[in-house]
């Protein structure tokens, strides 16, 4: 049985197996990782931007493109890192086109009828509180923090996938979680 920490490297190496077979033109491979992937990249994606819809869409292009690269692709990082980079660009591609900063978590209301329980009201109420003050950093600072916690990648990974060194990466985390404990400490001191 193969222990816990082994775990994530079999994924990579079977990551790196489906992207050989796509690269070959094999359609199932590609579904296979979009399979498992996708969530991860949606997540990303919907808080980069703050919209369901438009990171589905943004989501679906991330595969397109991941399919077009497939031939090009070179396995010297873990696949997950190369489809974060492709979201990131595609993020930023949405900043610029729409000319405006993500939208709000407005996007992410329950329909009309919808019965939730307080606390699933409260929580969404914290969420869209975090989403609101993440939206306040600087693009750097909010990009590596997001990276950090909702990917859960190295510093090394974020590094690469902003194209800035490693010490770049940890001057904004450090900056982002500071300015994030001010901005929140009222949300948490709320009963």
């Amino acid at each position: 049985m193969a222990d816990f920490e082994s775990l994530p490297d079999v994924d990579d190496q079977e990551d790196k197996r489906l992207m050989g077979l796509v690269a070959q033109g094999n359609d199932d491979a590609l579904r296979l990782l979009v399979d498992r992937h996708h969530a991860r990249v949606v997540a990303y994606l919907r808080s980069q931007v703050g919209s369901q819809t438009t990171a589905e869409e943004l989501g679906m292009e991330v595969f397109i493109r991941l399919h077009r690269a497939a031939a090009r692709w070179r396995p010297e990082a873990k696949l997950t890192t190369y489809l974060i980079h492709i979201a990131h660009n595609l993020v930023l591609n949405e900043w610029r086109r729409k000319s405006r900063k993500p939208t709000t978590a407005l996007d992410s209301a329950p329909e009309p009828g919808d019965k939730s329980h307080e606390s699933a009201r409260r929580v969404g109420e914290l969420d869209e509180a975090f989403q609101r003050v993440v939206a306040q950093l600087p693009v750097e600072q909010r990009t590596a923090i997001l990276l950090l916690v909702q990917q859960d990648l190295a510093y090394e990974d974020i590094a690469k996938i902003m194209k800035a060194p490693v010490s770049s990466v940890k001057t904004w985390i450090h900056r982002a979680r500071t300015q994030l404990r001010e901005l929140l400490k009222d949300y948490y001191e709320t009963p």
